[in-house]
């Protein structure tokens, strides 16, 4: 039995060195999607403004006066510089579980993000994250570390903790994409390129939930709607509207680079996915020899 329990244990080990390489490979893919990332955001945010103004709604473009065209241009890119600032922020009130290798990395990702760390973006959660973690301590720790405490508990890791921390990322990242097109689209209602009579509320409810919307329009980040008015009157009254719909599946491919980058992140969610059912199985069988073991330590005969 003791031999069985080290060798589930040595089994356990030779699985979380596995997990741990990914996640490596996953940060540092994370160190080159991000700045990409944003790039390419901007340049797709300016694209799909210069469709709604030009191809959507060109005469309510026109009678904007030079000033005005040239002033929404500046805002446009103004709007985008909050991006990587709400992307930041979001990443940083992922919540980790008690485990130095999970707060090692979601740091490392988090200074993938090219933004300059504003103690304003942390929030009062992140105080009661850093009781449990000195940060400092932490970061300082990232590369001479890790060897020295690899027997730690608090360094294992299981794919599901990583899984999670990569999902919540991801999500993260829509997130961005939706705030950042609400802030466009009303921006574009104020100045009278959107109708003025179609509620803020509704567009960003649209931008939530884009399988409740009549149609996608064919052009990338761009989302058509068809709105009912309730007027109280028996004929129907329905306004098209195309507002901007930052859609991460759409900038990924639209951009090469970007979206090789996600096709590597994807295979390594795969593999995570892969090594969890192994890793559940096996440290199921380890808690069982543990728990046979200790039964036959605790058993005393009449």
């Amino acid at each position: 039995m003791t031999r069985s329990i080290k060798q589930l244990r040595n089994d356990l080990g030779i699985l979380n060195v596995k997990i741990k390489d990914l996640a490596t490979e996953l940060q540092s893919l994370y160190q080159d999607y991000f700045p990409q990332l944003i790039a390419v955001v901007k340049r797709q945010l300016i694209l799909a403004t210069y469709q709604v103004c030009t191809q959507k709604y060109p005469s309510a473009f026109l009678a904007l006066s030079y000033q005005d065209k040239v002033n929404l241009q500046k805002h446009i890119k103004d709007l985008h510089s909050f991006f990587p600032k709400d992307l930041y922020g979001k990443i940083s009130e992922i919540e980790i579980i008690d485990n130095i290798f999970l707060h090692n990395l979601k740091s490392r990702i988090l200074a993938s993000v090219p933004y300059q760390n504003d103690v304003t973006l942390l929030t009062e959660s992140k105080e009661n994250e850093t009781e449990t973690f000195d940060k400092d301590n932490i970061l300082e720790g990232n590369h001479q570390n890790d060897s020295l405490l690899k027997d730690d508990n608090l360094l294992e890791i299981c794919p599901e903790n990583l899984i999670q921390l990569q999902v919540e990322v991801d999500d993260a990242i829509e997130e961005c994409l939706i705030k950042l097109s609400h802030q466009v689209n009303k921006y574009l209602q104020e100045i009278g390129i959107l109708p003025k009579n179609i509620p803020a509320k509704i567009l960003e409810v649209a931008l939530q939930a884009e399988e409740n919307t009549s149609l996608i329009s064919g052009a990338p980040n761009l989302l058509s709607l068809l709105i009912e008015k309730d007027d109280k009157s028996e004929d129907v009254n329905i306004t098209p509207v195309v507002a901007l719909c930052l859609r991460i599946n759409e900038i990924e491919f639209n951009d090469p680079l970007l979206n090789q980058n996600r096709q590597k992140i994807s295979r390594i969610f795969q593999s995570l996915n892969n090594l969890d059912d192994e890793y559940q199985n096996k440290y199921q069988q380890y808690q069982i020899a543990l728990a046979e073991s200790a039964w036959r330590s605790s058993w005393i005969d009449d």
